[in-house]
């Protein structure tokens, strides 16, 4: 019998990638009939918006994005994400800059 040693770290980052693993496992396992909506973790939600776990923090602070809090640990539905990301999108065409001007002061909140 061959025994290893590990570091307490390495350890602990080597479970926490197996949970990951599991996770997606059992995600990929479930019909999508059966998943509803997808839930993502603060780290999942940070590198989709390609913004830091910090600012994440604080865009749940000031409740621009809703969150779930489970075991004392945040959870995002998907769709809600989504939703979230389409109302605070400027649609406009590029040749038409009043209409720009005017989705932009509307979505900042200032009266024109």
């Amino acid at each position: 019998m061959e025994v290893i040693t590990l570091e307490s770290k390495v350890y602990k980052d080597l479970v926490s990638k197996i949970d990951k693993i599991a996770d997606f496992v059992v995600r990929q396992e479930m019909k999508p009939e059966d998943r509803g909506d997808v839930w993502l973790d603060s780290n999942e939600v940070a590198d989709a918006l390609n913004i830091s776990t910090r600012t994440l923090q604080r865009l749940r602070n000031e409740n621009l994005i809703s969150y779930t809090s489970l075991r004392g640990r945040c959870l995002y539905k998907l769709s809600d994400i989504e939703k979230g990301l389409n109302e605070r999108i400027i649609k406009c065409r590029p040749q038409n800059l009043e209409e720009f001007r005017k989705n932009y002061l509307l979505n900042n909140g200032k009266q024109r």
